[in-house]
């Protein structure tokens, strides 16, 4: 008789067993109309990654739910697959590119995109292996990835469908920038932290009473050569007096209105603020409702261009504040700068403070949100905590529609085409589909791609048949479209 080891030793017993449930098809799922259906799609992690505990976890808990309902005799089914991951990927093959001393435009979009699908190739079935290593029972010969031909399909479809349907649309608004990864972040891609800054005090001199001063408070000094007007309540009677007059920008020197504007805080600094449209979110809001002019002075990389001044031209925007609080101080109009701590939004994937900035962008309507509120209000859905109920109805109150283009390479690209040689926002001059125009030589298709939850948000519908149901006639489609 052989001796029975002391310790156990996974490395002898677990491969051996695994492989053989694998070869007799004990994870395999059928159409089995027979029994009870129980299925669940695994959360696709990105194909750049690999496990960590809080995968460990949440597939441990997915496991043990889907042997249950084998065992309960149901024909349960683990669904694999991975996500294309487009901002994390497009970095990683953007760093290597950046040691070999090349961009992305060195390569063209072509070639860039040949090695991005060679390194998913090489990467996408790291964090799959580590989940076989974990004894997961998934149905792995039926692994998706994003990018399959027949997921793209049904991405791009629902992307005509919400269009059509007036969910989708083109508009030049306020989006949130990351200057590293040269793309819009959606307000879930932006991390904001607590920022030891300074609250920098500034001098306007008034056009109509030269030798008097307003005093405005700014964390952005930088941004100085984009301001187009100074804004007070309306109702502070320290400063609505001055509504109507001018000040002057120290540089590049020019009359600015003295508006006034509900949204200016009276308790934030000196009260008077100074108003950037192309710079700030808040900012802009007050630019459209007053129709201020709008200069952008930033270049897509976070450093300054020409519209900030000839001696800004270039300069990275932190040392540009550093200019521009030298220039007031030889002015005089520098008055004093105070200890500052406020919440300032990072990029997620490159770990820089994120730019808002204005561009022509793709954008999604949340068209449920008042059924949502309902539906907690009436005691449908309960969080446990219930303080989660109070988070949630939060982010409903203030949610804004979704940015979901992405000046990306890597993704899936905007089913629409621009007439060449013909204006870009007038409707009559797109064609959207999901194969493109009869006469491609005419047209100029769009070089962005969708935001990655904007294709992974249909994983539970177009991994299960979506596509198949989508393409058949009088069929109610209300469950896996339901926008």
């Amino acid at each position: 008789m052989s001796e029975i080891a002391k310790a156990y030793d996974p490395k002898l017993v677990e491969p051996k067993w695994y492989q053989a449930w694998l070869n007799e098809g004990a994870f395999g799922a059928l159409t089995n109309d027979n029994k009870e259906a129980f299925t669940i799609v695994i959360p696709p992690p990105n194909v750049t990654g690999v496990l960590t505990m809080g995968h460990v976890l949440n597939n441990t808990i997915q496991d043990i739910l889907v042997r249950h309902a084998r065992q309960q005799g149901k024909e349960a089914l683990w669904l694999p697959g991975t996500d294309h991951a487009g901002i994390a990927t497009h970095a990683r093959i953007e760093r290597e590119l950046r040691k070999e001393g090349k961009t992305r435009y060195d390569l063209g979009r072509e070639a860039f995109l040949k090695r991005a699908w060679q390194w998913s190739d090489d990467h996408r079935n790291i964090i799959l292996n580590q989940l076989k290593k974990l004894g997961a029972s998934c149905d792995w010969r039926r692994t998706i990835f994003t990018m399959d031909e027949e997921y793209v399909k049904a991405v791009l479809t629902a992307f005509v469908q919400l269009y059509e349907r007036g969910y989708i649309y083109r508009g030049k608004y306020m989006s949130k920038w990351c200057p590293v990864s040269l793309t819009a972040l959606s307000d879930e891609e932006v991390i904001m932290r607590p920022q030891k800054s300074f609250l920098y005090k500034i001098h306007y001199e008034l056009v109509e009473d030269p030798g008097q001063y307003l005093e405005i408070s700014t964390t952005r000094p930088e941004t100085l050569m984009g301001d187009t007007a100074v804004a007070v309540h309306p109702d502070d009677s320290r400063f609505n007096h001055f509504i109507g007059k001018h000040v002057w920008r120290p540089f590049p020197r020019s009359e600015l209105p003295i508006i006034g504007d509900d949204v200016v805080d009276r308790e934030f600094g000196t009260g008077v603020l100074k108003v950037t449209p192309a710079h700030d979110e808040v900012d802009f809001q007050i630019g459209q409702r007053h129709n201020l002019s709008v200069i952008d002075i930033f270049n897509p990389d976070a450093t300054l261009n020409d519209l900030a001044g000839e001696e800004f031209s270039g300069i990275d925007r932190f040392e540009a504040r550093k200019i521009a609080i030298g220039k007031l101080k030889g002015l005089g109009l520098f008055v004093g700068a105070e200890d500052y701590e406020h919440n300032v939004g990072f990029s997620e994937r490159a770990d820089v403070p994120i730019e808002p900035r204005i561009s022509d962008q793709w954008w999604m309507r949340y068209p449920k949100v008042e059924e949502a509120k309902l539906a907690i209000e009436n005691g449908d859905i309960h969080f446990y905590p219930p303080r989660w109920e109070k988070v949630y109805l939060h982010w409903l109150n203030n949610i804004r529609d979704w940015c979901i283009s992405r000046q990306l390479w890597w993704g899936h690209r905007i089913p629409v085409w621009y007439k060449k040689g013909e204006d870009r926002n007038n409707k009559e001059n797109w064609h959207i589909s999901v194969n493109g125009p009869a006469d491609p030589d005419n047209w100029d298709q769009e070089e962005d791609v969708l935001d990655t939850w904007a294709s992974s948000w249909l994983w539970p519908f177009a991994t299960m048949g979506w596509l198949n149901l989508a393409n058949k006639e009088n069929k109610d489609l209300n469950f896996f479209l339901p926008y």
